[in-house]
């Protein structure tokens, strides 16, 4: 018999390694199977299969609708649309409400307002923000992001920037690509006060324009203090003082002060100058 047994295993050993696998871990291919997992300490742990949230569908304003949310008798509330996104400005009823100083941007989508501080003339340019710089652009972005943080979203207005089904429009990408460029010129900006730190200034009636330099004018902190000079920047109609390390001197968009001498840490001048 034990001699069978031998034959048996030695022929079919695959056979019998597959049923003793399977007898030693059919319990835990069983729970994966129905959604369990076993911990470290050996207990069941349920894993739950979640759907995903549905997206909830976004409320979109014609101009015509959004006129109505004003703030002013009868209306239906007090929103404002930047940008072509809406919001809920109820909270700030005293600013954005009848005979606040920003109840001009209620009912309506006045982004380039908040650019150009005209809170008169309402035209159909009034949210052309395109009519901007990229900088300025980019500072309107940044009061949207105020806006995202601190009121309620309500929704989207149908225009430039979205179409009727709440899409993005080309125009909105337009935008979004001078917002890329306005940051992407900071950068580039930062990268010059790296190299050429503004300086200190002051002004008195007794003694002119003051400039100096320390480690760390122009908001740079560095280890050398620099010598002022008059920066002739690339794109800039006015020279402004830069804090220049001695490297760099030879620079040839660099002007020394008159009456200043070179190796002064600082120099005084007239408006002209």
């Amino acid at each position: 018999m034990i001699s069978f047994l031998r034959e048996v295993v030695r022929q079919h050993y695959l056979i019998l390694f597959i049923a003793i696998f399977s007898a030693i871990f059919w319990p835990q291919i069983k729970e994966q199977y129905y959604g369990y997992i076993i911990g470290e300490t050996g207990a069941s742990v349920n894993v739950e299969k979640t759907e995903p949230a549905p997206v909830p569908k976004t409320r979109l304003f014609t101009k015509d609708e959004l006129a109505k949310y004003n703030g002013e008798k009868n209306s239906l509330g007090l929103y404002l649309s930047i940008m072509g996104t809406v919001y809920d400005v109820q909270k700030g009823v005293k600013h954005y409400g009848e005979g606040g100083s920003y109840h001009f941007f209620a009912g309506r989508d006045a982004s380039v307002s908040f650019v150009s501080g005209d809170f008169e003339n309402i035209t159909d340019t009034i949210d052309d923000v395109l009519s901007l710089e990229a900088r300025e652009i980019l500072s309107l972005k940044q009061w949207k992001e105020f806006y995202d943080k601190d009121y309620i979203l309500k929704g989207r207005l149908i225009g430039r920037f979205y179409d009727e089904n709440g899409h993005e429009t080309e125009y909105y990408r337009k935008v979004e690509k001078q917002v890329e460029i306005a940051i992407e010129d900071k950068r580039k900006e930062e990268m010059k006060k790296q190299d050429f730190p503004p300086c200190n200034i002051e002004w008195s009636a007794d003694t002119g324009t003051k400039v100096w330099c320390t480690t760390q004018s122009g908001g740079v902190d560095r280890h050398w203090t620099g010598f002022p000079r008059r920066y002739f920047q690339p794109g800039e109609a006015s020279p402004r003082c830069a804090c220049v390390h001695e490297s760099k001197l030879d620079n040839p968009n660099l002007k020394e002060y008159d009456d200043c001498d070179a190796s002064s840490r600082t120099c005084f001048y007239e408006p002209d100058n």
